[in-house]
């Protein structure tokens, strides 16, 4: 069977441990291009992570010294083919943050990133903790100015993401065919932008909030770059009284989507929320 590793990368509250919560279930449903093989041996946060969602809530921020929690199953095509054991490490957002004003990454981290040959990266629409994004001279100055003094430093969340994806161009091997690796760029509470904003799509909306992001991606030679928006539930268990009732008497199942583009330009729901997942597995 082949291993394939791929890394959760974000900051604090963009959204990595709910999503790995809501993918188990739909691996488990088997009703997306994923399917799950088997039941995983340790699967205990994940389901704790379920249980909120089951209940109506989203699940809390990871503790920073909750340090990572492995979710690994074996999954397959669902049309049929090879398996592939995967690897996705939840590493909380705060731990990814500090590793990119330090420009150090412990060795056990570096490990799973070098070993790895695709990613996910998540930024969430209305995160309290979303720094507002500045120029990138002003951006730079403060690295420099604050340097490794990880305490004083309010990292603009388009440095701390452009980082991220510096350091999967450096560190992730190409995948088992020879091409690049693959990363998911996962844009979660997709479902909070209006009529307008979801038909322009993910990708206008990284451009607009995240220009430096956006360019970064555009030039990449070293990664092959795919934009999803994503609605774990398909609405807001916080704000939206009707919504939670609604969702509380038909349960967890046929809710959230994954916001895809087409081929004539245009954006979509599509209930599949293994889709992020499969692209980077190429099946």
């Amino acid at each position: 069977m082949t291993r394939r590793a791929m890394v959760l990368l974000g900051g604090p509250d963009s959204g990595k441990t709910n999503f790995i919560g809501r993918l188990w279930s739909a691996l488990d449903a088997r009703k997306g291009a994923l399917v799950a093989v088997g039941q995983p041996d340790d699967i205990r946060f994940v389901l704790d992570t379920a249980d909120h969602l089951f209940q109506g809530h989203f699940a809390p921020r990871t503790q920073v010294t909750d340090g990572r929690r492995d979710f690994e199953i074996t999954v397959a095509p669902a049309a049929g083919g090879a398996e592939a054991d995967i690897l996705l490490p939840d590493v909380h957002g705060e731990l990814w943050r500090k590793a990119v004003i330090s420009s150090e990454i412990p060795t056990e981290w570096m490990n799973e990133l070098e070993g790895a040959d695709g990613a996910l990266l998540f930024v969430r629409i209305g995160s309290d903790l979303n720094v507002r994004p500045l120029d990138w001279v002003v951006s730079r100055a403060l690295l420099q100015r604050f340097g490794h003094n990880e305490d004083q430093v309010t990292l603009p969340t388009q440095v701390m993401l452009c980082e991220m994806v510096r350091f999967l161009e450096l560190s992730l091997k190409k995948r088992p065919d020879g091409t690049n690796p693959r990363l998911s760029l996962v844009v979660a509470a997709w479902d909070a932008v209006d009529v307008g904003k979801f038909a322009q799509g993910p990708v206008a909306y990284i451009k607009r909030e995240y220009p430096m992001l956006a360019g970064k991606l555009a030039d990449t030679q070293k990664l092959e770059v795919k934009v999803f928006g994503l609605s774990i539930v398909g609405g807001d268990l916080t704000a939206d009284d009707a919504f939670r009732a609604e969702y509380l008497e038909a349960g967890m199942d046929g809710h959230g989507w994954v916001a895809t583009q087409e081929a004539n330009g245009g954006w979509q729901k599509n209930p599949d929320l293994t889709l992020p997942v499969a692209w980077v597995l190429g099946f």
